[in-house]
């Protein structure tokens, strides 16, 4: 049994190291853009062709220093993914173990059994293939989102639309508040590091889920003990807490990979006293228990056991769900808008056009001031709602003393060129 505060926790190192990488990105485009459009407006204005030449082998040069610090990166991700998963899974059957033995029984260790090994080699090397997926399309966005600036900058100041100092600030301040995102199929998209905690989390939940069941199979038990937490999303909180059993029929459908090594002299039944855990809990749907970001994990239970977890009232965990909801969206627009700053100090330094630097530091204050505004609004709206404030998920890579206070003097300048006192 992995407990919801494990599963939310065990992502930590593997956001962290992809937060570094959305931040070294950032920095790069900011670095070749300034390179290139911040010289001034008489380097900006030469021939088209000579510009567009230029613009290519900038992004030439950009992907392939991203593409060299991907696979540092990649290094990194792999030993912090694959440790991860080892200590749930050891974490998990440890849990089960002890219940097995207490009936009686006396499971294999996990690094005994070439079954189990091979479960959680098969999770681990899915869920770097979409770490790999991930980094190989922010990396193109990224070469595709400094075309796109510096031809749009360059144009705006050829046909006259803006000044040349204020295409710098504009292309400067779409860097770095787009930064670059992760896209999904439905539409809906993610910062690399968001992305990164969901998979890894989806990956290392569903990992100790299906030794777990191998075992069950082993051990010759059907019956499951689904975990439970205030806040639950409302399509979990129904089940969260319960006992069920596993239709080893739809599961085998479902999941055929994991019947592979199962004895032939194993009989596997389920018991109708319990509801089904497939249908039920949606095990193995992106949407159900050990899904997509899901929290809650399952033991294997035997007939007589305790069962300790709390069954909350709906009205309090939805609301809770809500609030924490509210949470998470405040975080995240926290650590944009660092991210934010943190492109901008980077335009500041390196432009070498005086006027342009100017209109990039006047940017750079009012950007900093609400980055105030925001911790602020953050700490009140965990104060009023009695929610323990997660100062590691304000967090981004890189974010020093040195810049925090940078920030904070850029704050107090805009807060006193506009008279505000509060």
């Amino acid at each position: 049994m992995l407990t919801p505060d494990y599963l939310y926790r065990i992502t930590e190192g593997a956001e962290q190291i992809a937060s570094e990488l959305h931040e070294y990105i950032i920095r790069q485009i900011v670095d070749r853009m300034m390179i290139r459009i911040g010289r001034g407006e008489s380097y900006l204005l030469t021939s088209s062709d000579r510009w567009r030449i230029g613009v290519l082998q900038d992004s030439g040069y950009l992907i392939e220093d991203i593409a060299e610090e991907l696979a540092k990166y990649t290094k990194r991700q792999e030993k912090e993914i694959k440790a991860a998963m080892e200590e749930a899974g050891v974490k998990a059957l440890e849990y089960d173990d002890k219940i097995y033995r207490a009936a009686g029984l006396s499971p294999m260790p996990l690094t005994q059994s070439p079954t189990l090994i091979r479960l959680m080699e098969r999770s681990y090397n899915a869920t770097l293939r979409e770490w790999r997926n991930m980094t190989r399309t922010t990396a193109q966005a990224a070469q595709r989102l400094f075309l796109n600036e510096c031809d749009l900058a360059y144009n705006k100041v050829m046909s006259g639309a803006v000044a040349y100092n204020t295409a710098v600030k504009e292309a400067a301040e779409a860097i770095a508040s787009g930064g670059v995102y992760v896209n999904y199929p439905s539409g809906h998209k993610d910062s690399v590091e968001v992305a990164t905690a969901r998979a890894v989390r989806t990956g290392i939940s569903q990992a100790a889920g299906d030794i777990q069941i191998a075992r069950m199979m082993e051990m010759g038990y059907c019956n499951v003990l689904t975990s439970s937490h205030l806040g639950a999303r409302p399509t979990h909180e129904i089940w969260q807490g319960g006992i069920y059993s596993v239709d080893w029929y739809k599961l085998k459908e479902r999941r055929p990979e994991l019947f592979a090594n199962l004895s032939s002299s194993i009989t596997l039944e389920r018991d109708n006293k319990y509801p089904d855990f497939i249908e039920t809990c949606r095990y193995t749907y992106v949407d159900g228990i050990c899904g997509a970001n899901c929290r809650h994990h399952f033991s294997v239970y035997i007939e007589g056991m305790n069962n300790p977890f709390e069954k909350y009232d709906s009205k309090e965990s939805k609301e809770l769900h809500e609030r924490e909801q509210r949470q998470r969206a405040l975080e995240r627009r926290v650590r944009k808008t660092k991210r934010e700053v943190m492109g901008l100090q980077e335009a500041v330094e390196k432009c070498q056009d005086e006027a342009a630097k100017f209109e990039l530091q006047q940017t750079l204050d009012r950007k900093s001031y609400l980055l105030s505004r925001q911790n602020k609004a953050y700490s009140d709206f965990c104060k009023q709602n009695d929610l323990r404030p997660l100062q590691e998920r304000l967090q981004v890579a890189k974010w020093s003393r040195e810049q925090a206070a940078k920030a904070r003097g850029a704050a107090r300048r805009y807060s006193s060129s506009k008279g505000d006192t509060a």
